[in-house]
């Protein structure tokens, strides 16, 4: 297993030299060096439902010498809407519908290819560009712009984010959080995001509060637990859904494999806030 994965990175890495030299005839320092892909294999399970097994997995394409502020990625069809909705843990087994409901997310094959540009970086401030296309037929080029800032302080630290997203087929979209994080010590941390979304495919404002406490047991082994709660404003402010999960991650081998153990439930106001219990484990394997 350990020679396979060195196998793979060493030849990504490679794949990465040789294109970075080609463009400017300059050798790349190992330290320069940021190309890895990241495979993971998830099996997510809610109660009264077929199990549902999800392969993604994402390239990360470095050339520090072509330009210092350039990264290229392929990954499979990030939904920035969905993520900002719903539980980090189990994000990538859920899709917004068009009435603005999180369900179940079907088997999706559609792959982006894209640029990002750093335009400004600092230590409180990052700003980014990216263009791209999905990679679908008909094709659907899109362009994003990602500003964050954060504001520390001694007790506590505010982030702001502001996403603004551009697809020639589902039109405009928008995700605005601010988040308030406190670290208590080498073990706790405190997370408290609250975000807002707009799509133009939905027409409809989406607001969602997440709070999650995350321990720190060693190097190796983590948990984090969760509570949320999402909102609509059409036809009024209403509360539509609560969440709350318990994750459980552990380094498994060496450096590249991790696993994660997520158990849960949903309280959505269309099953009369009856609880929907679910399960989730999940492989992270990175060849770097």
């Amino acid at each position: 297993m350990d020679a396979t994965n060195a196998y793979i990175a060493t030849k990504w890495d490679q794949i990465n030299r040789s294109v970075d030299m080609f463009f400017t005839n300059q050798p790349v320092k190992k330290e320069e060096q940021k190309s890895s892909i990241l495979v993971y294999l998830s099996s997510y399970k809610k109660e009264g439902q077929k199990i549902e097994n999800d392969v993604d997995f994402q390239f990360k394409i470095s050339l520090p010498n072509t330009s210092k502020n350039l990264k290229i990625v392929v990954e499979k069809q990030q939904d920035e809407i969905t993520n900002a909705l719903s539980d980090s843990s189990v994000a990538n087994n859920r899709s917004l519908s068009k009435d603005g409901r999180l369900t179940a997310r079907q088997s999706d094959n559609r792959y982006t290819a894209g640029a990002s540009f750093l335009l400004k970086k600092s230590q409180d401030f990052l700003s980014s560009l990216n263009f791209g296309i999905r990679i679908s037929m008909p094709l659907n080029p899109y362009v994003k712009a990602d500003l964050q800032k954060t504001y520390k302080t001694s007790w506590i630290n505010i982030g702001l984010s502001q996403k603004l997203i551009l697809y020639r087929q589902e039109g405009f979209e928008e995700v605005s959080q601010v988040a308030f994080s406190r670290k208590w010590n080498p073990t706790f941390q405190t997370d408290f995001t609250h975000a807002i979304v707009w799509t133009n495919e939905t027409g409809k404002f989406a607001l969602r509060h997440a709070l999650v406490l995350t321990q720190t047991i060693n190097s190796r082994k983590g948990l984090a637990y969760s509570v949320g709660a999402n909102a609509k404003f059409t036809p009024t402010y209403y509360y539509n859904s609560y969440d709350t999960s318990v994750s459980y991650r552990q380094l498994l081998h060496k450096d590249w494999l991790f696993g994660t153990w997520t158990v849960g439930a949903d309280f959505v106001k269309e099953n009369h806030f009856n609880d929907d219990k679910f399960v989730q484990v999940r492989a992270d394997i990175f060849f770097r």
